[in-house]
């Protein structure tokens, strides 16, 4: 009974102390909600990371700052990639509001060495101004970047408890002339998951005359590397003209791709279960050495290379016509045309006739003209062997030669007009239209120049209007202009980084110079900029 009685006792006493007990409890989740939200703050989610892996830079603004819009995020050795994600959130406890915007930034590393995050001035809607302190990193360097070899890039990834996907850059050759041809491939190899898979950043290629060639065709094939089974994918293909003698650099490509990971190998189910993460691969840069021409006589061009001339022919006693055409796995886009071995009995016109590129295994460029020759006596005329001279890759000069050709022609002058008669009457309404004539003539003609005209000046009016409208102040804000307006007109961006034309051209040339601008925090040449904007804005 007394136990009984006791336990009792405590029960109440237990129950009349219960409230005392939980105010300290409510008092701080009262304090907890009354406090204002986290103050200004930088962080990111690593400190130390390798070379093709991304880190995500979290930026927290508060109360007067969470007004920012325009965050100027200072970095070195790093690259953004694409604009931050903006989530805002308010609250509103016991009469006092509180802001929050926090900005999260993904990047990706430059090189390897160390990186710097900030400072960060920010600059509140009330005239306050606070700085946020910087924040470094550590690249850590890939013993498998500066290599070329699958076994051993697929041994480091594996070693580094790496996913299985890397991009393996090789040329054909690495030693020739400066304008002889090196055609560049580059490989994805990958034997994990892939979900989805795009360009990076695409190398520059300043030191470089580049015509991309055709790799739309090309599928995936099975292979083995180093005892394991990957699949093998050409993503780009390009042949490549040295511009000048020297020591050139092909700069890395990086891809893209997302890779589905399954939460657990050893459940049964594992297999429809996972996660999709974000994987950035970079392929090695290439040295390439590039030997002057040896002295002696200019050439046309540099490599294996043909000469065609067609038969002469001349019609109604008008000029002597003969079409010439160069062939060749060579840059042929500057090359002159070729000259005849001794003077002409005449005088002589040439047309140029355009220059046509076989896309395939390696750049097949054919250049054309038409020779014009009026000779300038009648009877028979010998047309003298048509020569140039080129280079071949093993170093030594070539003449290519079209033989002379003889044919009866009448004599031809390149100034003399088609004389215009006009019936003779003597009526006069005839010699009244006969004096109208000319001023018909006259505005016949300005009529027809007008037409032929104004299409192209109100393109030229368009085009100029759209360069002002897409070139920037920084090379994002140019660069983001410049896709909406492509998305705009139908043509996809990332489509355009792999399309074998004239305006996938001259979009890469562009990005390729915003990229390297805003990646190395300079400032383009407004002129350049223009330039690269009004090659995509005509090729469109």
């Amino acid at each position: 009974m007394k136990a009984e009685s006791r336990r009792q006792k405590d029960e109440g006493r237990r129950t009349k102390n219960e409230p005392f007990v939980l105010l300290p409890s409510a008092f701080c989740l009262l304090l907890f909600f009354a406090l204002p939200l986290s103050a200004n703050d930088l962080q990111v989610d690593k400190r130390t990371l390798s070379i093709d892996d991304t880190v995500t830079i979290t930026i927290t603004l508060t109360d007067a700052f969470a007004s920012i819009d325009n965050l100027q995020l200072p970095l070195q050795n790093l690259i953004v990639d694409g604009s931050p994600s903006v989530s805002s959130e308010f609250s509103w406890v016991n009469g006092n509001s509180s802001r929050r915007k926090i900005l999260r930034y993904t990047a990706h590393p430059a090189g390897p060495g160390p990186a710097l995050i900030g400072p960060v001035t920010l600059h509140g809607s009330g005239g306050q101004v606070e700085t946020l302190a910087p924040v470094s990193i550590q690249v850590l360097p890939d013993l498998a970047a500066g290599s070329n070899d699958p076994v051993r890039i697929l041994h480091e990834l594996l070693a580094t408890n790496r996913d299985p996907i890397f991009v393996v850059a090789e040329a054909d050759k690495t030693d020739v002339f400066a304008g002889e041809q090196i055609v560049v491939t580059w490989t994805l190899y990958t034997a994990a998951n892939v979900q989805e898979e795009g360009f990076g950043e695409m190398p520059k290629l300043a030191d470089f005359w580049v015509e991309e060639l055709d790799v739309r065709g090309m599928v995936g094939q099975q292979v083995f590397v180093g005892g394991v089974a990957m699949q093998k994918l050409i993503v780009r293909r390009v042949a490549l003209f040295p511009l000048h003698s020297g020591t050139l650099t092909v700069e890395p490509l990086s891809v893209e791709a997302q890779i589905m990971k399954r939460v657990d190998a050893g459940n049964p189910f594992g297999l429809f279960e996972g996660t999709v993460v974000d994987v950035r691969r970079r392929s090695s840069a290439i040295a390439i050495e590039a030997r002057p021409i040896p002295p002696g006589p200019p050439v046309a061009a540099v490599g294996d290379i043909s000469l065609q001339c067609q038969t002469p022919v001349q019609k109604n006693g008008g000029p002597v016509s003969i079409d010439v055409a160069m062939t060749g796995a060579a840059n042929l886009r500057a090359a002159p045309p070729p000259a005849f071995a001794v003077p002409l009995e005449g005088s002589m016109q040439i047309n140029e006739g355009g220059v046509t590129v076989d896309r395939h295994a390696e750049a097949v460029m054919t250049r054309r003209w038409r020779y014009l020759i009026f000779p300038a006596n009648a009877g028979m005329f010998v047309i003298p062997p048509l020569t140039t001279a080129v280079l071949t890759p093993a170093g030594g000069r070539r003449e290519l030669r079209c033989e002379q050709r003889a044919l009866l022609v009448e004599a031809a002058d390149a100034t003399a007009a088609q004389p215009h008669v006009l019936p003779t009457a003597s009526d006069a309404r005839i010699e009244a239209v006969r004096r109208m004539l000319p001023l018909i003539g006259i505005a016949a003609g300005l009529l027809v120049v007008l037409a032929l005209v104004w299409p192209r000046l109100a393109r030229a009016s368009l085009i100029r209007r759209d360069i002002r409208a897409l070139v920037r102040e920084t090379p994002a804000a140019t660069r983001a202009a410049v896709d909406e307006w492509l998305s705009g007109r139908g043509a996809d961006p990332a489509s355009l980084l792999r399309e074998t034309s004239e305006r996938g051209d001259a979009y890469r040339a562009l990005r390729s110079l915003l990229d390297a601008a805003e990646r190395d925090r300079l400032a383009a040449e407004p002129d350049e900029v223009r330039g690269r904007v009004r090659d995509l804005v005509t090729s469109m």
